[in-house]
């Protein structure tokens, strides 16, 4: 289905580059990109994610059929503009990360268990920072919903414009590269959910106008 919807997208820009105006040709040719990123990525069997800043929606996905929905309840962007192109989350970082408890082999005489404590939905964190090919750094956070949450997300903007803004702003440039800082907010539950669905060494893209 991708394929045949990039394959028209092809003819279409190629018919029509002419007599379209910049602005609609320059939205066509992202659009373009799209397809061939989704292609791209859908390929292989790994999730893949689509960060839709326009709908305002976040598609986790896996061989182009969406596994899971995530509306986005604000956001915000700062920095050059994300070209339309596979991506690859390089590092998720938290304040708590989720830890896997540790399993010691039982002793002789000792009585064994086959209950495992997994990692569910829930021991995931809300809060945290995903690193996309470096020059992409992408904040996730829960949608205020009561005073602490409130606090802390007026914190994290403050050390975002104070700190991460600058200093990302200039680490970047003296490398000759752009950067660009997202900020998502999402339900608890939600944000949970993607930092559980969205793997280390995943590809992603990001739609934004």
């Amino acid at each position: 289905m991708i394929f045949f919807k990039l394959l028209f997208l092809c003819l279409f820009l190629a018919l029509g580059v002419e007599a379209a105006p910049l602005p609609e040709l320059d939205r066509l040719v992202r659009e373009n990109n799209l397809l061939k990123s989704e292609h791209q990525l859908a390929k292989t069997p790994q999730v893949y994610v689509l960060f839709d800043l326009v709908e305002k929606k976040i598609f986790i996905k896996a061989r182009g059929t969406v596994l899971k929905e995530l509306p986005i309840d604000s956001l915000g962007i700062w920095g050059a503009s994300v070209k339309v192109k596979p991506l690859t989350l390089r590092k998720k970082n938290a304040l708590i990360e989720p830890e896997r408890k540790e399993i010691k082999p039982t002793k002789e005489g000792e009585e064994t268990t086959s209950e495992l404590q997994a990692l569910q939905v829930g021991d995931m964190p809300a809060r945290y920072h995903l690193s996309l090919d470096g020059t992409v750094w992408l904040y996730v956070r829960p949608k205020a919903e009561g005073t602490m949450s409130t606090l802390l997300n007026i914190l994290s903007s403050l050390k975002s414009y104070l700190i991460i803004k600058p200093l990302g702003t200039l680490w970047h440039a003296l490398r000759g590269e752009t950067f660009t800082e997202i900020v998502i907010y999402l339900s608890e539950n939600d944000a949970r959910s993607l930092y559980w669905a969205f793997q280390e060494g995943s590809g992603c893209m990001i739609w934004s106008e």
